[in-house]
């Protein structure tokens, strides 16, 4: 059935169809099989364009109407859109998936992921930690260039210098233990070597000065009248840790205020004359230290002198002249007293495994009254070869019921 021309005109297709240039809608609606429209449709408003091409065979375009090509010159008919670019269109979300994948590569899928993402705050944190790297880097580069091994001697260097004591057991026990829990005994006795250096490694008899002066000797004294005789010890311990706390806090390693300059270079007879100079020094220090004296708490003496073998005190020798010259360290009374202390700190870490081995076997050797000797009071409990016996289990009902039936038994065969 042929379709009407009001059935077509209001289809998509057709109106758009009808604003191409050379389209006749009425020939359209011939070829589609349709009548053409009984009644042309009206004419529009003045003042806008008519919508397509006008009607098959009505001739030339009215008289006084523009010709079809160019509109003419001046302005343009009322109704008429400026003229310029047209309005441009919102992009589709397709678009702005193409945009933010140039944009923040596979990341960032749609705004909404971009909105969530917090960018301004991702841009401050990254400028606040691009300045912590600058001071970071600042600071490394500032690093104290000391003529120590470590850190721990380059403290101990400066526990030297601030109490005048060069015994390495009181700055180690100031310097890795936690003062505020330390025994009042124990500080005492190590602020009384603090104060008198010449007494250091007395440490066993200044204890029972102290065990005297506070009258606290368990052995002398009954449990009753001891925590009595501790308070004053423990008042004065209170202050004596307080004092070993205010040095812990003053040990710092030391830092440059700026970067030391380059030492100059040396000429070939200066560093010969170090190097013969250092090389004595060095030869003094391994001498001294071929034997290390062992002590023991509570010893009279020595518990044992451990023996450095020649190659290790040759490679002493070499140390002590290669780091001092390398250093360019000048020969005076400090630093040879830095370069001693160092050659016995790192010998007594590095030995302490065969240190130990050397003690135990030492010890697992001497007899009763060779401990009493070298051990002024030693502990009453002493090792033996034969372990000691452990206690029978007891035994259950049911055992013993088994063992009375069996000694029954056997006792038929003594009748």
């Amino acid at each position: 059935m042929a379709k009407k021309f009001d059935e077509i005109k209001n289809n998509p297709e057709f109106q758009a169809l009808q604003g191409i240039e050379g389209v006749n809608p009425a020939e359209l609606i011939k070829q589609a099989g349709g009548d053409p429209p009984e009644d042309p449709p009206e004419d529009p408003p003045a003042g806008d364009p008519p919508a397509g091409d006008p009607p098959a065979g009505s001739g030339d375009p009215p008289a006084g109407d523009p010709p079809a090509g160019d509109p003419p010159a001046g302005d343009p008919p009322a109704g008429d859109p400026p003229k310029g670019d047209p309005p441009k269109a919102d992009p589709t979300p397709e678009q702005r998936g193409v945009v933010l994948k140039e944009i923040f590569g596979e990341r960032f899928k749609t705004v909404e992921d971009v909105k969530n993402a917090n960018i301004p705050g991702l841009i401050d944190e990254v400028e606040t930690l691009r300045q912590t790297k600058t001071e970071l880097e600042t600071k490394l580069e500032l690093k104290p260039k000391t003529n120590f091994a470590n850190d721990e001697v380059a403290l101990f260097n400066e526990f030297v210098k601030e109490t005048g004591t060069r015994d390495y057991g009181v700055f180690n026990k100031i310097n890795s233990a936690e003062v505020a829990t330390m025994d009042s005994m124990e500080a005492l006795v190590t602020k009384y070597v603090l104060d008198h250096p010449e007494q250091s490694g007395k440490e066993p008899q200044i204890r029972k000065y102290f065990e005297k002066k506070y009258n606290v000797d368990p052995e002398q004294v009954d449990e009753a009248d001891l925590e009595i005789n501790k308070l004053g010890m423990d008042a004065d311990g209170a202050s004596a840790k307080k004092a070993l706390q205010d040095i812990k806090d003053k040990l710092k390693v030391p830092e440059p205020s700026q970067e030391p300059d380059a030492p100059k270079e040396l000429t070939p007879e200066e560093k010969t004359n170090l190097q013969t100079r250092w090389g004595s020094v060095g030869q003094q220090v391994s001498t001294a230290y071929g034997k290390l004296n062992i002590p023991i708490k509570g010893g009279k003496d020595p518990l044992l002198d451990y023996e450095v073998s020649e190659s290790e005190q040759k490679e002493i020798t070499d140390f002590v002249k290669n780091y001092a010259v390398e250093n360019q360290m000048e020969l005076n009374e400090t630093n040879v007293k830095m370069m001693s202390t160092m050659v016995y700190n790192q010998l007594m870490i590095n030995k302490l495994p065969e240190i130990v081995h050397s003690v135990f076997e030492k010890a697992r050797s001497m007899t009763e009254e060779q401990v009493h000797a070298v051990y002024e009071n030693p502990s009453p409990a002493r090792n033996t070869d034969t372990p000691p016996v452990p206690p029978e289990p007891e035994k259950t009902d049911f055992e013993k019921q088994t063992d009375e039936i069996f000694d029954a038994e056997m006792g038929k065969y003594d009748q």
